[in-house]
C-alpha cells in the first residue's frame, strides 16, 4: 500500500485519485442530501464544505479519475501537468497556504521570458518595445472596462497599439490568456478578472495537488451522468450504473460540456441559464512535452521561449521544467485548431520545429519522445480555459444563482474576477456549497 510519503514525491493525479477515492465507494450514502456531478476542484471543494457542515453528498465523476483539468501524469519520466499548471494570485490562493502545510514545495514563478528572432536570442534590452506594448494593452483594456464597454477586447486598443511591430506576438500573449484571440472575448469581462500576488508553481504537479486536497470525499469514478432529472422534489441523475436521487445537486461540469449536451436536463434548462453556458465557451490551449536526452537549452535554469513572426502563432516553450530535460510547449487559440487536426505524432513534430527554428538543428538528434495534450477533443472538458463572448459579460454571475431550488452550478466559469484559475474553481465549490446547504434548509 502507497503511504502518504510515496504518494506525495511523485504520483501523477490520476493514479492519486484512485488510491483516495476508491476505498471510499462503498461508504457512498444511497440516497445523499446533495449530488455533486464532476470531481473538479469546484465539486471535490463543495463536497468537502458540504461534509464539514453535516450534509451527506456523493461525488459521481465520468473519468476514471478526479482532477477535472487538473491532471498530473508521468509519462516521460517528471511530474508534468496536462492542464493547468499555475497557482495564481498567491496573496489570495488558498492552495499556497494549502501546500505549504501539507509538504508540497510550491515557489514562485521567476521564470525568465526571452524572445528570439531569426533564430537570434533577442538582448533584454531589444525587447523593450515588447513590454512597452504590455503596458500600453493593459492601460487600454483597463480604461475599456472601467467605462463597462463589454466589447471585443481588440476593438478596445488604439490604431497606435495595433500597428506597433511587436503587436503580432503580444496578440500571442494576450491569447494564451483565455485560449482565444482577444477579438473574441470581452474586455469587460477581462478587466474584471482580478489577481492579488505573484503566480506560483508545483514541482509534483497542480494535479497532484489537487488529488491530495481530495483526499476523504466519497467519489464515484467512470459515472458519466447522462440525465439530471429536476422536474419533482428532488434530483435524480442517470448513468450508466444506474440511477442516483438527492435532495439538491451541484452541477460543477465545464460550461462547454453544458452548451454541447453532455448532460440532458429534464426539464430544459431556462433558456437564459442555457443562453449563459453558451456565452462562455472554452478557450484552447494545448501543451506538448518534449524529451531529450541531455541538455540541449542555452541555460541550465528554466526559461520561457518564444520566437517572433511577422504574422504571429508561435509556441511558448518552458525549457528544463523543474531540472529535468524535458521542454513544454504550449499553444493557444486557432494554432491549437490546427493542431488537434494534425494529431499528436504531427503536433510533437511541429513543437519540434518550433524549438529547431530558435536553437538550431543540433537539438533535433538529441530529441527522445514528445506526448500532446488534446483537451479540445475532450468529451468532459471540450477545451482549457472559460472566456466570455463580448456583449454577455453578466453570463458568470447568472449562473451563480441556483435553478429551481435544486440546481447549483459551479466552476471556474462561474467566477466573475477569478475564472480560469484553480482559486476561482475553488471559490465556486465554496458559493454552491453555501447555496445548497441553505437550499436543504428551506426544503
Amino acid at each position: 500500500m502507497l503511504n502518504r510519503r510515496q504518494v506525495l514525491q511523485g504520483m501523477g493525479a490520476g493514479a492519486l485519485a484512485a488510491a483516495v477515492a476508491a476505498p471510499l465507494r462503498a461508504a457512498a450514502p444511497a440516497t445523499p442530501d446533495v449530488l455533486v456531478i464532476g470531481a473538479g476542484c469546484a465539486g471535490l471543494t463543495a463536497a468537502k464544505e458540504l461534509a464539514a457542515k453535516g450534509a451527506s453528498v456523493l461525488v459521481l465523476e465520468a473519468r476514471d479519475r478526479i482532477g477535472g483539468r487538473a491532471y498530473t501524469e508521468n509519462r516521460l519520466g517528471i511530474a508534468w501537468d496536462r492542464g493547468c499548471s499555475w497557482l495564481h494570485a498567491a496573496n489570495v490562493n488558498p492552495f499556497v497556504r494549502f501546500a505549504q502545510q501539507n509538504g508540497i514545495e510550491v515557489f514562485p514563478d521567476r521564470f525568465a521570458r526571452v524572445v528570439y528572432e531569426r533564430g537570434k536570442r533577442l538582448p533584454d534590452a531589444d525587447v523593450a518595445g515588447l513590454r512597452a506594448l504590455r503596458e500600453r494593452i493593459d492601460r487600454e483594456l483597463a480604461k475599456a472596462g472601467s467605462r463597462g464597454l463589454d466589447i471585443p477586447a481588440e476593438a478596445a486598443f488604439t490604431q497606435e497599439t495595433i500597428a506597433d511591430p511587436w503587436y503580432p506576438l503580444a496578440m500571442d500573449e494576450l491569447t494564451a490568456r483565455n485560449g482565444v484571440e482577444p477579438a473574441n472575448y470581452s474586455a469587460l469581462d477581462a478587466w474584471q478578472r482580478a489577481g492579488d500576488g505573484g503566480d506560483f508553481v508545483v514541482p509534483r504537479g497542480l494535479g497532484t495537488l489537487v488529488a491530495s486536497y481530495a483526499k476523504g470525499v466519497d467519489v464515484r469514478l467512470r459515472t458519466p451522468v447522462t440525465r439530471i432529472r429536476w422536474g419533482g422534489r428532488g434530483v435524480t441523475a442517470e448513468t450508466g450504473a444506474g440511477t442516483v436521487t438527492a435532495r439538491v445537486a451541484i452541477v460543477a461540469l465545464p460550461s462547454a460540456a453544458i452548451a454541447e449536451g453532455s448532460v440532458v436536463f429534464a426539464p430544459h434548462l431556462p433558456v437564459g441559464v442555457l443562453q449563459a453556458h453558451h456565452d462562455l465557451p472554452l478557450g484552447l490551449v494545448e501543451k506538448v512535452a518534449l524529451r531529450f536526452k541531455k541538455n540541449v537549452f542555452p541555460a541550465e535554469a528554466s526559461e520561457f521561449l518564444r520566437e517572433r513572426r511577422e504574422g504571429g502563432g508561435s509556441l511558448a516553450y518552458l525549457t528544463r521544467s523543474f531540472g529535468s530535460n524535458v521542454c513544454i510547449g504550449y499553444a493557444t487559440g486557432r494554432t491549437v485548431r490546427e493542431l488537434e487536426a494534425a494529431g499528436e505524432a504531427a503536433t510533437v513534430e511541429r513543437a519540434l520545429d518550433g524549438l529547431v527554428a530558435m536553437l538550431g538543428g543540433e537539438l533535433r538528434k538529441q530529441f527522445d519522445e514528445g506526448a500532446a495534450t488534446a483537451w479540445a477533443a475532450d468529451p468532459y472538458a471540450r477545451g482549457a480555459i472559460s472566456y466570455c463572448v463580448p456583449g454577455r459579460s453578466g453570463a458568470r454571475a447568472l449562473l451563480a444563482q441556483p435553478v429551481g431550488g435544486r440546481l447549483v452550478f459551479a466552476g471556474e466559469h462561474t467566477e466573475p474576477t477569478a475564472y480560469g484559475t484553480l482559486h476561482g474553481a475553488h471559490r465556486s465549490g465554496i458559493r454552491a456549497a453555501a447555496e445548497a446547504h441553505r437550499l436543504l434548509a428551506q426544503a
